[in-house]
């Protein structure tokens, strides 16, 4: 009778430990005037458009938040090559709140500017 309420009372911790693992960590907040501040100041638009303003040699950014989500950015803009090696883009220069400002800033990138 011990050994099966020992084994119940694993299972049911494993089952709390696996359950908060599953939970998602919230989205992480950042300021997007900040984040527009800190696009100019990376010269982002040397090579991305965004509307009539920009370079040409990256993607247009003007609504890549219909393309891409804060995720996929987290993951990319520290490291492009992680997520292609053959990409020619640079890392942002850029952490914690300041690449969530940056982030918050290309989600409100939609439909132009």
């Amino acid at each position: 009778m011990n050994r099966i309420r020992t084994v119940l009372s694993l299972t049911a911790l494993l089952a709390i430990v696996f359950a908060g693992a599953a939970v998602a960590a919230p989205p992480q907040s950042g300021d997007p005037a900040k984040g527009e501040k800190l696009y100019a100041a990376q010269k982002c638009s040397m090579c991305h458009r965004i509307g009539e303003t920009g370079g040409k040699m990256g993607p247009e950014l003007t609504s890549v938040a219909t393309k891409r989500d804060a995720a996929w950015l987290r993951a990319y803009l520290p490291d492009p090559k992680a997520v292609d090696p053959k990409n020619k883009m640079p890392a942002a220069k850029v952490t914690g709140g300041d690449l969530n400002d940056l982030i918050a800033y290309l989600l409100t990138l939609k439909t132009g500017k």
